[in-house]
């Protein structure tokens, strides 16, 4: 028998049980992560903390998703003291209990020191909130600091804005050949599902005198053409800030380097750039 959310259980126990429940709410997030709050930092003793916060846990499948609410406070582990020549990775996670009466729990996942330390695994279920890095030599986790980013959870079909950027301050004289030069190449986020975007390159260039020159331009994503190389683009004798776009989708389930390649057209007059050479990458929502 199906059921919506909001149907409450009648004397048999016919309406909404929890697992109807958890596919519902998993319905409306792309992804499990944080929500609000959650920040996590080192204290006094060998235990870390984070702050109240609300986030979407899920042990995967077809088993939903749950929206859990930490109320702020310790770790119930404690971890081991810095090592005596290494640093390592200890990774803070957060822990939603989905069986009856299940509780929400903070914890640490204790890494290995070593000169190139590696994460530590979460266990199943367990949600990331930080990686902390707790130096040689540490006596409390306050030492640690943070690293990399954090997971945010995002509402299904939503936009994220600006996921990726890339800046190219240089003036110089643009290379007279046929090769194809890199401009300013931007890391986008983890993604976790296909995306479509707006990959927008934003430049100025000028020639000297009152002739007017150009460029190709072409979008690259992870070291693939993404483009047929024939976008020309205007460069004339005023400092003008211009753009050219591109809309394309992004895979899901990891982050990408995006760039634009640009390389002169040799039959008209040679230009510089002047200054200001951006690549966004801008999200525009599931790519269906």
């Amino acid at each position: 028998m199906v059921t919506a959310l909001g149907v409450a259980q009648d004397a048999d126990g016919v309406g909404m049980d929890a697992l109807t429940h958890r596919r519902v709410i998993g319905a409306h997030w792309e992804n499990p992560g944080v929500v609000a709050g959650l920040e996590v930092s080192g204290a006094a003793g060998l235990r870390y903390q984070a702050s109240a916060g609300v986030a979407v846990c899920s042990t995967g499948g077809s088993d939903g998703s749950v929206e859990a609410y930490w109320p702020g406070g310790l770790t119930l582990e404690a971890v081991t003291a810095g090592d005596g020549a290494y640093p390592r990775i200890d990774t803070v996670y957060l822990l939603a209990d989905t069986r009856a009466g299940g509780q929400v729990s903070l914890h640490v996942a204790q890494g290995t020191p070593s000169a190139s330390p590696a994460h530590p695994v979460v266990p199943a279920g367990g949600l990331r909130l930080r990686d902390m890095t707790m130096p040689a030599g540490a006596s409390a986790t306050i030492s640690a600091s943070p690293m990399g980013s954090v997971d945010y959870a995002i509402p299904y079909g939503a936009k994220m804005g600006r996921i990726g950027y890339g800046s190219n301050t240089s003036s110089v004289l643009q290379d007279w050949s046929t090769k194809w030069w890199s401009q300013a190449p931007a890391e986008t986020m983890m993604l976790a599902t296909d995306r479509l975007v707006t990959v927008k390159f934003t430049w100025r260039a000028s020639v000297d005198g009152e002739q007017v020159g150009s460029f190709y331009a072409m979008p690259v994503v992870d070291d693939q053409d993404m483009g047929d190389g024939l976008d020309e683009c205007l460069v004339a004798h005023v400092w003008a800030r211009q753009s050219v776009e591109w809309r394309m989708v992004l895979e899901g389930g990891r982050p990408h380097r995006v760039d634009v390649m640009a390389k002169p057209n040799l039959g008209r007059p040679r230009f510089t750039w002047r200054g200001l050479r951006t690549v966004e990458v801008i999200d525009e929502g599931v790519a269906r």
